[in-house]
C-alpha cells in the first residue's frame, strides 16, 4: 500500500486498513495472528512518514483510535512504540495539519483511562506547540489543556507551565485567548469562595503578569464568572490604581486595562449601569488619567469614561485636547491612533464634536496659508484671514496645550518651526481620514460648516507634500489621503451614492449629480498633475520602452562585473528619497483612484488614470534600467521598500483594468488606454526580471497573478473593439520599429527554444536566456492557457504577436519573426485547429504578413541564416494561409 504512486490510493487503502482493524484469521495460531497484527502496526508507522501529508493525518488519528479501541489485545511494546512515535515526531511534522491531527488523537486517546499512565509521562513533551506558529495548532492544545483540566489523574500546568499560559494569554490571537480564560476561571473566579476572595485572586493575576490580568477580563464573563465578582472587581482596582503606593506603572496599567474591559461588559447589564455611573463620579476619572503612565492607560480611561459616565467627564476636556493635538508621527504609532481614537468617541459623546472639528480646521488652516508662502502657492480665497472667525472653548484650551507642549512661554501665535507645524497638520489630517472612516464621526464631518475650509486648506497641504516629497523627508501621505477621502465621501452625501448599494443601483436623493462629479474628477484630476510631476508627464512620449537593440546590450553586462560597479560607487541619499517618495505617493493615489471608481463616483477621469499609471509604470522601468546602468545608486535594503509600495501600485493597476473595461459604458474610449496599460505591466515585470533577476520578478508575479484573466482582456482590448490589424502601434513614421520589452524577451525565450529543438549548439547568452527569465516564462505560460479559453480573446490578443512579426519584417530581425510566428502557431494554435477560421483579427494580420516573408525570401540581399529563418516562418504558415485565406480569395 504504501508503494502507490497515487496518494489518493494509499489515503483509501488506510481507510480501509483502519475500518478493519484487525486483520487477523481466525482459525490461524497465536504466532500467526502476533505477526500479523505486527505487520499492520509496521505498515501504520511507515505511513507516519508518508509523502503526503493528508496520509500521515489519516495516520495518525488512526492510530490513536486503534489504540483507544483495541487496547486490551495490542502488547505494550508496540503500545509504547506507536504513542512515542506519535508525541515525539508527529508533534514535529513540518504540516501544521498533522500537528493538529496529534493533539486531536491524543484527546482522543484520553478517553481510554487505561491510557493515562503512559500519557502522564509522555504529554509534556507536546508543551512546546503552545507556542506553535499556527493557530490552529495552538487552538488544539488548549482544548488538550481543557480536556486535562477535567481529569483528576493530571495536572495541566506539567503540561505547559503557567508563565507560557499567562504570555499566551497577553499577546496571542482572541481564540486562544478565549480557551486560556476558559481554563484560568477555576483558579481565579472560582464559585466556591467568597466575594473578597474572588477579587483578591484577581488582582493577585493583574499584579503578576498585567496585560494576562486585563486580558483575562475581556473573556471572564463570558466564560461564567460571577456579575457579582466582577462588579466588586472594579470597584477594588479603581481603589488600587488611585494609590499606587506598591505598584509599578506596568501594574497601574494591567490595572486600568482590566477596569476597561470590565466596563465594556458591565455596561450592558441593566443592573450594573447605575453603580458604574456612581462609581465613576466627581473627579475620579481625572484622577485615573493622571496616574495613567503611558498612551494604553490613558486610552482605558477614556474609554471608561465612553462608556459608563459621558455627563461628568468635563475634567478631561483638557486631556483628551492634549491627545489630539500633541499627536506627531500619528501615522506610524498604533498605540497613540488607539489613544486618539478614544478621545475622538469620547468629544463625540460629550458633543463637543463642533469645537474640536473647528480647532483641527484652524491648524489646517495655519498650515496650509504658511505652504502658500513658503512655496509660492496662490492662497485660496477660503484660507484668507476672517474678521469673524469662529474661536471655541476648545481653541483656547489648544493654544494652551501647545504653549505647554512646545515649552514656549509666548502667545501660542508666535511663529513656529514649519517641519513642526506640518507633522502636527499631517497628524491632524490622519485623524479626519480615520474620522471619515466610522460612519457617526463621517456623518459629523459631513455636516460640519467648516468643511468647505478644511477641504481646502487640505488641498493645498497636498499638493506640497507630493511636489516636495523628494525634497523633504518629512513629508508624508497622510494630508493626500485625507484629502481625496473627503473629496469621495463630499461626493458620495451630494449624489446619494452609498457604500452598499441596493442590487447595485445607484441612489439618487434627488440633487444634481454632475456637478459633484465634475468636482471629483477636478480633484482626481489635480492630484495627477501635481504627481506627475515627480516622474515628468512627457514620460509617455520619451517612453520607457526598450529597442530590440538596447535590450541586447543590457543582457551582454554580466551580473557579477555590474554589481561589483554598483557596489565601488557612492551613493545618493536625493536619488533614494526621490524614488521612494514618488513610489509611495502614488501608491497612495492610485488607491484612491480605485475606491472612487469603485464607488461609481469618477465619470469622466477614467482614461486620465490610465494614461496616468501607464507613465508611471514607464518611469518605473526607465528608473530600473538606470540603476542597471549604474546611473542611479539604489540600495539593496530601499529597493526591498519600493517593491512593497510597487507590488502595492502593480495590484492596484490590474484593479483599476478591471473597474475600467467592466464598468465603461463606451469600452471604444478606454481600449487604447487599458491595452497600454496592460502592455506596460507585463514589461515591469519583464524588465525587472532582466535588471534585477527573479527573486524581485517573483514578487510582481505574486501580485499580478490573481488579476492576470483582466490583464490579458485589457491587452487585447483595442483589437476587440476594432476587429481590424490594429490597436498599439509597432511601427514608427521613420520607419524603425519598436516593441514592448515584454514582446522583445518573449521572442529570445522562443528563438532560445528553438535552437534548443533543432540541436543547435548554443553560446553563453543564449544558455542563460530561459534562467534570467524563468518568471516571466512561467507568466507567459499562465497567459497562453488564458488564451486557449476564450477564441475571441486569443484573437485579439495574438494579433499583437502577428503584428509584432510584421514589424520585425521592418526591422529586418528574422529571428523575431520566426519566434513570433513559432509562439503562434506551435504555442496558440496549430493549422489544424478548426477554430482559425473564426480569428478574423489575427487572419486579417496574416494576410499583411505572409506575402511580406514570401517576397523576402526571394531577395537575394538576404543573408542565407535570414532566408532559413524566414522559410522557416513561411512553412508555419503557409497550411493555415492556404487553408483559411487563400482559399477564401479565390472564392
Amino acid at each position: 500500500m504504501q508503494k502507490v504512486a497515487n496518494s489518493n490510493v494509499r489515503q483509501n487503502a488506510l481507510h480501509l486498513l483502519l475500518d478493519m482493524f484487525p486483520l487477523e484469521d481466525p482459525d490461524a495460531t497465536k504466532e500467526v495472528k502476533d505477526t500479523l497484527l505486527n505487520k499492520q502496526f509496521f505498515l501504520l508507522e511507515r505511513l507516519f512518514i508518508d509523502d503526503c501529508p493528508d496520509v500521515r493525518v489519516i495516520a495518525v488519528e488512526g492510530s490513536c483510535r486503534v489504540l483507544h479501541l483495541f487496547w486490551e489485545i495490542i502488547p505494550s511494546s508496540i503500545i509504547t512504540k506507536i504513542i512515542t512515535k506519535i508525541i515525539d515526531d508527529m508533534s514535529c511534522d513540518t504540516s501544521c495539519e498533522v500537528r493538529v491531527s496529534t493533539l486531536h488523537g491524543i484527546i482522543y486517546l484520553l478517553g481510554n483511562p487505561q491510557a493515562h499512565e503512559i500519557l502522564k509521562v509522555l504529554l509534556p513533551r507536546l508543551g512546546h506547540l503552545f507556542l506553535d506558529c499556527s493557530l490552529s495548532v495552538r487552538m488544539a492544545i488548549t482544548d488538550l489543556l481543557l480536556v486535562l483540566k477535567n481529569l483528576r489523574s493530571f495536572q495541566f500546568n506539567k503540561v505547559v507551565s503557567f508563565d507560557v499560559l499567562l504570555t499566551s494569554l497577553a499577546n496571542d490571537q482572541p481564540p486562544v485567548a478565549q480557551k486560556i480564560t476558559r481554563l484560568l476561571i477555576p483558579s481565579y473566579c472560582p464559585s466556591n469562595v467568597t466575594c473578597e476572595e474572588a477579587c483578591n485572586l484577581c488582582v493577585t493575576l493583574i499584579k503578576r503578569s498585567p496585560m494576562a490580568g486585563a486580558r483575562f477580563f475581556e473573556f471572564a464573563l463570558s466564560e461564567g464568572a460571577s456579575l457579582k465578582v466582577q462588579m466588586e472587581l472594579v470597584r477594588v482596582i479603581i481603589h488600587l490604581a488611585l494609590s499606587p503606593n506598591d505598584l509599578n506603572a506596568d501594574q497601574v496599567e494591567g490595572l486600568l486595562l482590566a477596569a476597561s474591559n470590565l466596563c465594556h461588559h458591565l455596561i450592558s447589564e441593566d443592573s450594573c449601569k447605575a453603580a458604574l455611573k456612581d462609581l465613576f463620579s466627581g473627579g475620579k476619572l481625572k484622577s485615573l488619567f493622571s496616574v495613567a503612565a503611558n498612551g494604553r492607560a490613558q486610552t482605558s480611561v477614556l474609554s471608561i469614561a465612553s462608556f459608563v459616565s459621558p455627563d461628568n467627564v468635563a475634567s478631561l476636556l483638557e486631556e483628551c485636547v492634549g491627545l489630539i493635538i500633541n499627536c506627531s508621527g500619528l501615522a506610524e504609532n498604533e498605540e497613540r491612533q488607539a489613544e486618539v481614537r478614544s478621545a475622538h468617541k469620547l468629544v463625540l459623546d460629550c458633543g463637543w464634536f463642533d469645537d474640536m472639528f473647528l480647532a483641527l480646521t484652524n491648524i489646517l488652516q495655519k498650515v496650509a496659508s504658511r505652504c502658500c508662502v513658503k512655496f509660492g502657492i496662490e492662497m485660496p480665497k477660503q484660507l484668507l484671514p476672517s474678521v469673524k472667525q469662529k474661536k471655541s472653548k476648545f481653541s483656547v484650551k489648544i493654544c494652551q496645550k501647545r504653549k505647554y507642549v512646545r515649552g514656549r512661554k509666548s502667545d501660542c501665535a508666535r511663529t513656529s518651526n514649519f517641519e513642526e507645524d506640518y507633522a502636527i497638520a499631517a497628524a491632524v489630517a490622519w485623524q479626519i481620514k480615520d474620522l471619515l472612516a466610522a460612519v457617526d464621526t463621517r456623518n459629523a464631518v459631513l455636516k460640519s460648516q467648516l468643511l468647505q475650509l478644511a477641504f481646502s486648506a487640505l488641498k493645498v497641504i497636498s499638493e506640497v507634500s507630493i511636489e516636495q516629497c523628494v525634497k523633504c523627508e518629512y513629508l508624508d501621505a497622510s494630508p493626500l489621503l485625507a484629502y481625496m477621502s473627503l473629496a469621495l465621501h463630499m461626493t458620495l452625501k451630494n449624489t446619494g451614492l452609498t457604500s452598499t448599494e441596493k442590487n447595485g443601483h445607484r441612489k439618487n436623493n434627488g440633487s444634481d449629480t454632475s456637478s459633484s462629479k465634475v468636482e471629483l474628477d477636478q480633484v482626481l484630476e489635480h492630484v495627477i498633475e501635481c504627481t506627475e510631476k515627480l516622474f515628468g508627464s512627457n514620460l509617455a512620449d520619451e517612453s520607457g520602452r526598450l529597442h530590440s537593440k538596447s535590450m541586447l546590450d543590457d543582457e551582454k553586462m554580466t551580473r557579477k562585473s555590474k554589481q561589483k560597479r554598483r557596489e565601488s560607487q557612492s551613493e545618493t541619499n536625493s536619488t533614494q528619497n526621490k524614488i521612494s517618495g514618488t513610489v509611495k505617493m502614488v501608491a497612495t493615489l492610485l488607491r484612491f483612484i480605485v475606491d472612487a471608481i469603485t464607488t461609481k463616483a469618477v465619470s469622466h477621469s477614467q482614461q486620465r488614470c490610465l494614461r496616468f499609471t501607464s507613465a508611471y509604470m514607464q518611469y518605473i522601468i526607465s528608473t530600473l534600467r538606470e540603476h542597471f546602468h549604474d546611473k542611479m545608486q539604489l540600495r539593496e535594503k530601499d529597493l526591498k521598500e519600493i517593491f512593497i509600495c510597487l507590488k502595492s501600485c502593480l495590484t492596484y493597476a490590474t484593479k483599476l483594468l478591471n473597474l475600467v473595461l467592466s464598468n465603461s459604458s463606451d469600452l471604444s474610449l478606454a481600449a487604447t488606454e487599458a491595452s497600454n496599460l496592460a502592455n506596460d505591466l507585463l514589461d515591469l515585470i519583464a524588465s525587472t526580471e532582466s535588471y534585477l533577476g527573479s527573486g524581485y520578478a517573483t514578487q510582481l508575479f505574486t501580485a499580478v497573478k490573481p488579476w492576470l484573466p483582466d490583464l490579458v482582456l485589457a491587452l487585447g482590448s483595442g483589437h476587440i473593439q476594432t476587429k481590424s490589424p490594429s490597436g498599439r502601434d509597432y511601427s514608427c513614421p521613420s520607419g524603425h520599429a519598436k516593441h514592448p520589452s515584454w514582446v522583445i524577451i518573449l521572442g529570445k525565450v522562443e528563438n532560445f527554444e528553438l535552437r534548443k529543438f533543432n540541436q543547435v549548439e548554443e553560446d553563453e547568452e543564449s544558455e542563460s536566456i530561459l534562467y534570467v527569465f524563468s518568471v516571466f516564462k512561467k507568466l507567459m505560460d499562465l497567459v497562453v492557457q488564458l488564451l486557449k479559453g476564450n477564441l475571441k480573446i486569443l484573437d485579439a490578443v495574438g494579433a499583437i504577436f502577428l503584428a509584432g512579426s510584421v514589424a520585425g519584417l521592418e526591422l529586418e530581425d528574422y529571428g523575431f519573426v520566426l519566434a513570433m510566428v513559432r509562439f503562434v502557431c506551435v504555442k496558440l494554435l496549430s493549422h489544424d485547429d478548426g477554430e482559425w477560421k473564426q480569428l478574423e483579427v489575427m487572419l486579417g494580420y496574416l494576410q499583411l504578413l505572409y506575402p511580406e516573408i514570401e517576397r523576402d525570401v526571394k531577395d537575394p540581399r538576404i543573408s542565407e541564416d535570414g532566408r532559413q529563418k524566414l522559410e522557416g516562418a513561411r512553412a508555419l504558415l503557409e497550411p493555415i494561409w492556404m487553408t483559411y485565406v487563400n482559399d477564401s480569395a479565390v472564392k
